[in-house]
Order: structure tokens, then sequence, then C-alpha cells
């Protein structure tokens, strides 16, 4: 666990109870809120190729904060369950590819070839450290950690966004991505190694 999910997010969550509270008394179901947030991320990446950053800033950070929200709220109203976790991870993984794909297509457009491919190296590499942790429970070995997560790539990029410097964002989310992988390869390898 990163240390944003395994510090920061407990803190995050507690300051959302309003809300929570608030969409559990109207009745919203968190399915609805994974989708929700979804398509703001993928108007968000629209946006983001279009070169409108302070649009696309707040939807994908909207959209981003959604997926916190759905979990919260399921297990607020009971309804939590095995399709609705496979539906966020799925939608997570669409999720964390918009805004890639809409920055890989923006540099192509533009001639720039590597900002093209520090885009797709970020998608790559983003699918690689989820990619590791689905292997890793298929063969047996839970709670793997890693120090650049899902949290730390969207906070990276958010901020990349805002302050217009998203090439240096791309570059850091592919490194810290790679670098999380091999750091879960070598955890499993020494839990398999124990056997």
């Amino acid at each position: 666990m990163s240390f944003v999910s395994r510090e920061v997010k407990p803190y995050f969550e507690r300051s959302l109870a309003p809300l929570i509270e608030y969409l559990s008394s109207k009745g919203i179901h968190p399915n609805f809120i994974t989708i929700t947030g979804f398509l703001l991320i993928v108007i968000g990446s629209f946006a983001l190729y279009y070169k409108l950053l302070l649009i696309a800033f707040l939807l994908l950070t909207v959209g981003a904060l959604l997926d916190a929200v759905d979990g919260a709220l399921a297990r607020k109203m009971d309804l939590s369950s095995e399709f609705g976790a496979f539906l966020d991870s799925t939608v997570d993984r669409l999720s964390d590819a918009a805004p890639f794909f809409a920055l890989g297509l923006l540099y192509g457009t533009e001639g720039e070839p590597y900002g093209v491919a520090l885009s797709f190296l970020s998608m790559i590499s983003s699918y690689s450290v989820s990619y590791t942790r689905a292997r890793a429970e298929s063969v047996g070995v839970f709670g793997i950690s890693g120090a650049f997560e899902r949290a730390e790539r969207w906070i990276v990029l958010l901020i990349g966004i805002a302050a217009d410097l998203i090439p240096l964002a791309l570059f850091i989310i592919t490194v810290g991505s790679f670098a999380t992988t091999a750091q879960r390869v070598y955890e499993v390898k020494k839990h398999l190694s124990r056997r």
C-alpha cells in the first residue's frame, strides 16, 4: 500500500462523510457514482485533447474523487458486492487510460513524438502496476505494496495539468509506475520462494 492510500485516504474518506450521508439518504446507488465518475473523466479527457486545461483539471479531479465516494457509499448503504468491486476495478482501468489516450492523440496531431511516447508509456506502466497486483492475487499473494499506485498517478497528472507541466508529469508517472511494477515483481518472487 502506498503512502497516500495508507495515510491520506482514511482522512479524505472521513471528510467525505457528510456527502456520503447525503447520497445515502437520497438512495443514490454506488454503481451510479462509479459510472458518473468515469463519464466525467472521459469528458475531461476530451477537454485535455482540446487544451482546455482548466476545464480538464476540474472534470478530471471530480471524476477521480468520485472513485473514493463509490466504495464508501457502498459500505454505508451495505451494498458492497462482488459485481460492484468488479465494475469499479474495470471502470478504474478505463478511467486511467482516457487522459493518457487523449494526450497521445494531442501530441500526435502536434507532431510531438516524445509526447506521444510519454503518453503511451504512462498508460502501459500504469496498467502494469494494476496487472501485477491482479496476477499476484491469482497465484495467492495478497497485500503486495507499491510506492507509486493509482492515487499517486492521479495526483501527479492533475498537478501537471494545473501547472501546465504535462510532459514532466508523464515522465514521473512512467518512471514511478515501472519502478512500482519492479517492486511488486520482486515482492511476489520473494513470497513464492518461501512456499
